[in-house]
């Protein structure tokens, strides 16, 4: 089945059939279009946000790239990154593009509290507000909505999208490199189960770019500094909990551990992961205490144990079944271990 077959399957659940050509006239009408993503970005919201910027550029429509805080270093040889705004560093400048925008696309997020310091800025811009997301449980807050959480990254909805409009063989290199990246980055490298024979198909039309995968690879892992390395011992060796009983495994990391090893956005990415890798380890958690006291939690698990449930009803978080987000305000880094040591087998069940 080719690509264009694939999405119509898909098509109920997204936009793409409906709305594509809607969508495609109201940005050519636009004099000022903002793309955006939540919090703390990641590769795929980074992806997302500068695969599409790329695109409407190399289309002729100019779209500002906004974030609510800076994304890690090892994401900002993506095209096009230089000329992001972000809020946490000029709140005067983003809410100013915010309020001003006729069009603000929502990337990767399914609620504006996603946004963190940007959230009301976000909510009270008069602008037509567009999401495209893969998690579940989107909110009310949208204009237009191309949602579908089945779907492994948001950057492979951007590629749907682009499909939708006709374009797909005018992808050039910079846009490819950045929805490859994103596709990468959410997916584990292409083995967590929400990869596809649809996925595997866009992959292979990013490649025929002629796009360098390797190097995408190696610019996005393959740049850390001796700092992170020695955090993520130290975190291993130092910071790890397991309960076997459970099948989970935990790495806490206070402020002080943090500055230790000159921590930078982005240090931590993975940490999570490898908790998750360790044998007879089912789920795992990762927590970073923040400089605002809160603590920041990242949820992973294989197979049936959702996490994004666990991280929604206690946490004030969500995302998806294997792998969700939170934060944890009621204490300290003991408590919160001392909350999982007592609620482990109500969450995650005795193997």
């Amino acid at each position: 089945m080719d690509l264009n077959g694939i999405i119509q399957e898909r098509a109920s659940a997204t936009m793409i059939s409906e709305e594509a050509s809607a969508c495609w006239l109201e940005l050519q009408n636009a004099d000022r279009i903002v793309v955006t993503a939540h919090r703390s970005p990641d590769g795929d919201a980074v992806g997302s946000v500068m695969g599409l910027v790329n695109h409407l550029k190399s289309k002729g429509i100019h779209a500002s790239p906004v974030f609510p805080d800076r994304f890690p270093s090892n994401l900002k040889w993506m095209p096009g990154t230089e000329v992001a705004q972000f809020h946490e560093e000029n709140p005067t400048k983003v809410e100013g593009l915010l309020q001003d925008a006729d069009i603000l696309i929502c990337l990767d997020f399914n609620g504006p509290s996603r946004t963190g310091g940007m959230e009301q800025a976000l909510r009270e811009s008069p602008a037509k507000k567009w999401v495209i997301d893969h998690h579940q449980n989107p909110e009310e807050f949208s204009d237009r909505l191309f949602s579908d959480p089945a779907c492994g990254s948001t950057c492979e909805l951007i590629f749907d999208l682009i499909l939708g409009w006709g374009h797909i063989e005018e992808i050039n290199q910079d846009t490819a490199v950045c929805i490859y990246t994103g596709i990468m980055t959410d997916t584990g490298s292409f083995r967590f189960p929400s990869v596809t024979v649809h996925t595997h198909e866009v992959l292979m039309h990013l490649l025929a770019t002629g796009m360098n995968h390797a190097s995408v690879h190696e610019q996005t892992f393959d740049q850390q500094s001796i700092d992170q390395v020695q955090l993520h011992g130290f975190a291993m060796s130092e910071r790890l909990k397991v309960w076997p009983d459970v099948g989970l495994a935990m790495i806490s990391l206070a402020q002080a551990d943090l500055e230790r090893f000159h921590y930078q956005p982005g240090d931590t990415e993975g940490l999570v992961n490898r908790a998750l890798g360790l044998a007879g380890v089912r789920a795992a958690i990762f927590a970073k205490e923040s400089h605002v006291g809160a603590i920041k939690l990242s949820f992973r698990s294989v197979g049936a144990i959702d996490v994004r449930a666990i991280a929604a009803a206690n946490f004030d978080g969500g995302g998806h079944t294997n792998a969700a987000g939170g934060i944890y305000r009621a204490g300290t880094l003991d408590d919160l271990e001392a909350l999982v040591e007592e609620q482990r087998r109500d969450w995650f069940g005795v193997i």
